[in-house]
């Protein structure tokens, strides 16, 4: 229903189903096509123009970084998935301006206090916990200004895809974040920073990468800022009383149980290289970092599907619109589930060579852990968007204690294996735990929602979405 402050104003076009589908699936898998092979590059140039020691402490900053965003944004990045696609859908434009401006004033006081924070104990983390601790205490100012930096940049990226716009979310994500977003122009700024260093200098310190990657960060979210800017004048001006607000309690009541399950997320993700690091020397932390990337590859597909999906889900799930909802989700889950077996079968045989391609001979050795990491990831892909489900239909709870159960697993078993087996180990261990969570997430799917999201064996609900006819709404969509 359009509200009376808003019945002289023109709502903006929102895109049919199958468009937005065909339009953000075309961004995200250019867009991701495009930073795998840039960030592939720009890790190839940094474990030239760094020791493998520095290169693994350099893999260990990245993921405090990520750490410090998801706390900083806490859980808005998600919520403004469901928030702005919500008002947008039923012509609330007020309510969506509010709410957006809402977030990212959040999200601006959520990275000041992560970055202080690391300030603060980025010592004392670094000192306790990594063995070279050295290398990433001198850089801790730096490393802070980056927390600060991406959390406000994957924020605003995120808010683009409330949206339903999923090129400026491709453009603009952050790079250090390991979001859904692909950080296009960030990735293409590094690439053009390192290529320079390589060829006139061929060595750097690492404290000149960081420079790099803070520069190239703080530009792209000023440019993303003012294209928000913009996107949010169009909503109108100052709104009517009869507007329905948006209570901070509602926000912070949506994103509290998202950011739970980002830092469960981050558990999985992110963790292992801190455990390893702390048990093993930073020479093998960077030839499990550099298999890591790789395994990018493998959850692609899945990563394009889900960059479009959330305000759709969103959506359809509101209207009531099932049946719908899940004639889309479980053929596109098929769709991605093809190349990314086809990757795991490319990783299994020939990964030692690939990886001694990329980043030099002594990184060959990873070719085990590349395999075994795939195919963790290759479950993830053939769950479907299990986890989006949840969290877009309001189960988010739901899918805060399944993250937060397994992710306790996944660190003790990761504290166990990486003593005694290293990286091999604690690939292992990830591979298993990351397979009882997509299980689950699964069910709880089913059982919450009554929407399958696995893929399907049969060929006929593929070529159905392919052909048009299950994604005509009501509205002719």
């Amino acid at each position: 229903m359009i509200r009376s402050d808003q019945a002289d104003r023109p709502l903006p076009a929102i895109p049919s189903l199958r468009r937005r589908l065909l339009s953000g699936s075309a961004w995200a898998m250019g867009g991701k096509a495009a930073a795998a092979v840039l960030g592939i590059v720009s890790n190839a140039l940094l474990a030239r123009l760094l020791t493998p020691a520095e290169l693994g402490a350099y893999f260990i900053i990245l993921s405090i970084v990520t750490f410090g965003t998801v706390v900083g944004e806490m859980g808005l990045n998600r919520a403004a998935w469901r928030f702005v696609a919500e008002g947008l859908g039923v012509g609330e434009l007020g309510r969506t301006r509010r709410v957006t401006l809402t977030m990212v004033a959040l999200g601006v006081a959520g990275a000041a206090v992560a970055s202080i924070l690391y300030l603060v104990f980025g010592g004392l983390l670094a000192g306790s916990l990594f063995r070279n601790s050295a290398v990433i205490l001198s850089v801790t100012g730096l490393v802070a200004a980056w927390i600060g930096v991406s959390t406000v940049q994957d924020l605003v990226a995120e808010i683009f895809r409330g949206f339903h716009d999923v090129r400026l979310t491709t453009i603009f994500g952050g790079a250090s974040t390991g979001g859904s977003s692909a950080g296009l122009l960030m990735r293409v700024l590094i690439l053009v920073c390192l290529v320079p260093m390589w060829t006139y200098w061929g060595h750097s310190s690492l404290a000149s990468v960081m420079l790099v990657m803070l520069g190239t960060a703080s530009v792209t979210t000023l440019a993303s800022g003012w294209s928000l800017y913009g996107r949010i004048r169009r909503l109108g001006g100052r709104e009517a009383p009869a507007v329905r607000a948006v209570p901070l309690r509602e926000v912070l009541g949506v994103s509290a149980p998202l950011l739970v399950s980002n830092l469960s997320v981050f558990v999985f993700l992110q963790t292992d290289v801190w455990i390893l690091a702390a048990f093993q020397p930073p020479q093998e932390v960077a030839v499990y970092g550099a298999a890591s990337r790789f395994v990018a590859l493998v959850t692609m597909p899945l990563m394009i599907v889900n960059a479009v999906l959330p305000p759709i889900i969103a959506e359809l799930y509101a209207r009531g619109e099932k049946d719908r909802l899940e004639r889309t989700i479980r053929p596109v889950a098929t769709l991605a589930g093809i190349p990314s077996a086809l990757a795991l079968l490319l990783f299994a045989v020939a990964g030692g060579p690939i990886l001694g391609l990329v980043y030099g001979h002594y990184f060959a050795s990873g070719a085990a852990v590349l395999a075994i990491m795939s195919l963790g990831k290759v479950s993830a892909v053939w769950s479907g968007s299990c986890g989006l489900t949840l969290q877009m239909t309001g189960h988010q709870r739901t899918m805060m204690w399944i993250s937060v159960s397994t992710g306790i697993l996944f660190v003790v078993g990761c504290l166990w294996a990486a003593r005694s087996y290293g990286a091999l180990g604690v690939a292992g261990v990830g591979t298993a735990v990351l397979i009882i969570q997509n299980l689950a997430m699964v069910v709880a799917a089913k059982r919450k929602t009554g929407i399958s999201t696995q893929m399907t064996l049969s060929p006929a609900p593929v070529l159905r979405l392919l052909s048009k006819p299950d994604l005509r709404g009501k509205d002719g969509d």
